[in-house]
């Protein structure tokens, strides 16, 4: 998401690690569009069933269960302004009509601030953000200026339990070995204080071609049933 996946601000508590009490979007998380921005969306890329599961599978056992609403994801964008909506849309169906599916591996995870993240490689995933970026430079936020490929494996954590996760994932006996995939689209999503809703897919061509796309929901009620319904707190 860092790009980490905080994409809002937690109070902490007095313990020094983070509750779920309030989210706040920061202001270097805001579009420069000179306005009010009532809706923000983020981008995503979309992958296979498979690979979807394996590092949400993870996450899901090192993320803090009380506020773990959400699956894994990689964001290449955090707050597109909903005012450049039409041109944010029509940059992304002209990119994806171009580009082919592509491998994506995980790597080697990290120490964040508060939780630990996941390496990812999936080099096309860079030039797709700079491409998009060159376009939208005018209206980005400070924090979608930039692009780490990476997964939110734990966060709002105290450091003494991050360090922990940390030496689990790289080398305890249940390890993460790691996982491989395919990148098969992008998704875009409403963010709506701290929740995500899913508004469109865009496969890439050589799956609409094949019409075979399958869209990789983080918000999936079956994976996630005490939603009910299609939207995710972050």
């Amino acid at each position: 998401m860092s790009q980490s996946s905080g994409a809002h601000n937690c109070r902490h508590s007095r313990e020094g690690g983070y509750t779920a009490e309030e989210y706040v979007r920061r202001p270097d998380h805001t579009p420069q569009t000179g306005q009010d921005e009532s809706e923000k969306y983020i981008l995503a890329l979309q992958t296979d069933p498979a690979h979807h599961k394996a590092v949400t599978a993870l996450r899901t056992q090192h993320f803090p269960a009380n506020i773990n609403k959400l699956s894994a994801h990689v964001a290449l964008f955090r707050a597109l302004p909903g005012s450049q909506l039409p041109v944010i849309q029509s940059a992304i169906q002209h990119l994806v009509h171009h580009q082919e599916p592509f491998p994506i591996s995980t790597g080697e995870p990290f120490p964040m601030t508060h939780g630990v993240g996941l390496h990812v490689h999936a080099e096309p995933a860079a030039l797709i953000f700079r491409t998009l970026k060159e376009q939208w430079d005018g209206f980005l936020s400070k924090q979608d200026q930039s692009f780490r490929a990476h997964y939110t494996i734990q966060n709002k954590v105290q450091s003494s339990v991050a360090q922990k996760s940390l030496v689990e994932i790289r080398s305890g006996p249940h390890r993460f070995e790691g996982s491989t995939g395919t990148v098969t689209g992008l998704s875009l999503y409403l963010y709506d204080r701290g929740y995500w809703t899913l508004k469109h897919t865009y496969p890439f061509r050589a799956e609409k071609e094949a019409d075979k796309a399958h869209v990789v929901d983080p918000i999936d009620p079956e994976e996630w049933p005490s939603l009910g319904a299609a939207s995710t707190p972050k």
